[in-house]
């Protein structure tokens, strides 16, 4: 606890930074206004300078942030995602908190290689340049193969493994703590908060995660022909270092640069998009971080992804429901849509579905009635998931990332061409989707999946059953005092429901 306390980012230099930053207003609006967190808060706030005061509540929160470091910065990006809590604004000032910190230097980073690589850094490489780009987790070098192969190196920063494990330990403290504090946060679910956080940052200290989920998509896309990520090299990638080719393009956001080049805007939003709707629906496996930074264009127009340090995966009931939450919305039918939240058990059963359909008509309309190219799809999303609080509903996680992702993708279509929207380029994608996979067969076909999988599970379960009722069965013919035998009914009870149980599931009953 006191290297807690001293440590300069996990104490009080922590305190000292969020109240001279100004960064203490978003976690205000958290707290009630007289206890005793509150009054901490107010105390902070007044070490706030001048140009604090002059800036927006996100603004403040995100300088404090990258201040504090690599850790606050990735938990910057995550609330990044929760304008459920932080609210629209303080979300959109986060998403423009730029992962970007100094580099370390190449002496440092040539010895990382020559450990972890087994050999010297020239023996490997024929030419090894300075950092091209260095975030908080890692930096990239671009170098050259003694084969000739231009290649992209990724490494580690040097101790950045204990770093991310003190201040996240830490942090999953404070934030329990805080919950104990204030009971109010717990629909908030701070500590939940920090472990969506070390998951994440598990991943980024894995380079060679990352090469797989490069490697994933790539695969998923290879017989569409319109997405390219950069390859791995596996026998040069290591948890610490990730080798991969090094890719060329244009970045998405260079509008009259791509026409230089004779690209059709218009061409080239549709394959975004329709990269786009088939990583969501298609593969339920998506890039987490779509800014402009990480999406080129190359000379035949492919989509061109890079940094996979952050995915998405949505599971097949997250698909469908967004699929049928996309359609109801453009069709109207809040009645039918607050009835499908209750059905897949997002809406607490206390909670009134006609009471839920007007919030939804009330958050919808202003947005869906707006000529075709100003609608934002994503804005809509966060106000629905903003929404899910006052309800007390529950969702996936990845579906915050998936709208902090439309709002990027939204941004770069406009940026490209303000005219061209790109959810009506996909909207006949979604529809062609939900007849192919929402028609009556393919749901029996579904459902039959699930029973076949239930039913090879069976004979084991069945074993499992058995040796339990033999144990049971000894166990109540052994000398007992009286009254004991209850005991027994009751466990063969609990045992018998089990079984019967088993079999309503196998069965579909």
């Amino acid at each position: 606890m006191l290297g807690w306390i001293t440590h300069p980012f996990t104490g009080l230099g922590l305190l000292w930074v969020i109240g001279r930053e100004g960064a203490t207003d978003v976690a205000l609006k958290l707290a009630p206004a007289r206890s005793l967190p509150a009054r901490a808060l107010h105390v902070l706030s007044a070490l706030r300078g001048g140009k604090a005061r002059a800036r927006t509540a996100g603004t403040n929160l995100a300088i404090a942030l990258r201040r504090l470091g690599p850790t606050y910065i990735k938990l910057g990006q995550i609330l990044s995602t929760r304008a459920d809590l932080i609210g629209e604004e303080v979300a959109r000032d986060l998403s423009a908190l730029q992962d970007q910190l100094e580099p370390f230097d190449d002496r440092t980073a040539r010895r990382i290689l020559t450990e972890t690589l087994g050999r010297e850094v020239d023996d490997v490489f024929a030419d090894f340049g300075p950092a091209f780009s260095a975030a908080s987790v890692a930096q990239v070098h671009f170098a050259t193969l003694h084969s000739g192969e231009d290649v992209a190196v990724k490494i580690l920063r040097p101790n950045i493994e204990q770093r991310f494990v003190r201040e996240l330990t830490f942090l999953r403290w404070a934030a329990g703590f805080a919950q104990v504090l204030v009971p109010d946060l717990r629909r908030a679910r701070p500590v939940g908060i920090i472990d969506v956080l070390r998951e994440q940052t598990a991943m980024e200290l894995d380079l060679r995660l990352e090469a797989a989920a490069a490697d994933q998509m790539a695969r998923n896309f290879a017989d569409r022909g319109s997405l390219r990520t950069p390859a791995p090299f596996w026998d040069l990638t290591s948890q610490r270092v990730l080798v991969m080719a090094r890719v060329e393009g244009t970045s998405i956001d260079e509008r009259d640069l791509l026409r230089e080049q004779g690209h059709d805007l218009e061409v080239v939003l549709t394959n975004a998009a329709t990269c786009f709707f088939e990583a969501v629906f298609e593969d339920g496996f998506f890039h987490g971080d779509q800014h402009a930074g990480n999406m080129f264009i190359d000379a035949e127009g492919k989509v061109v992804f890079v940094d996979f340090g952050i995915v998405g995966r949505l599971d097949w009931k997250g698909r469908i429901f967004l699929a049928d939450l996309m359609n109801f919305l453009l069709e109207g039918d809040y009645d039918g849509l607050a009835r499908r939240y209750a059905d897949e058990g997002y809406l607490p059963r206390s909670a009134s579905t006609q009471a839920f359909a007007l919030a939804l008509r009330s958050v919808a309309e202003p947005i869906v009635n707006q000529p075709l190219e100003r609608v934002s799809f994503a804005r809509l999303l966060g106000q629905l998931l903003t929404m899910g609080r006052t309800f007390d509903m529950s969702l996936q996680p990845d579906l915050f990332l998936l709208q902090k992702n439309m709002l990027m993708a939204e941004g770069i279509a406009r940026s490209l061409s303000p005219t061209i929207n790109i959810w009506d380029i996909a909207r006949p994608l979604v529809r062609d989707w939900m007849i192919e996979y929402r028609n009556p067969v393919a749901q029996f076909s579904g459902h039959a999946e699930t029973a076949l999988i239930a039913a090879g599970r069976l004979p084991k379960m069945l074993e499992e059953a058995e040796s339990a009722l033999q144990n049971l069965h000894a166990e109540m013919h052994r000398p007992r005092k009286a009254g004991s035998a209850w005991l027994g009914f009751a466990a063969a009870a609990v045992v018998g429901a089990g079984l019967m149980w088993v079999v309503l599931k196998v069965t579909g009953g």
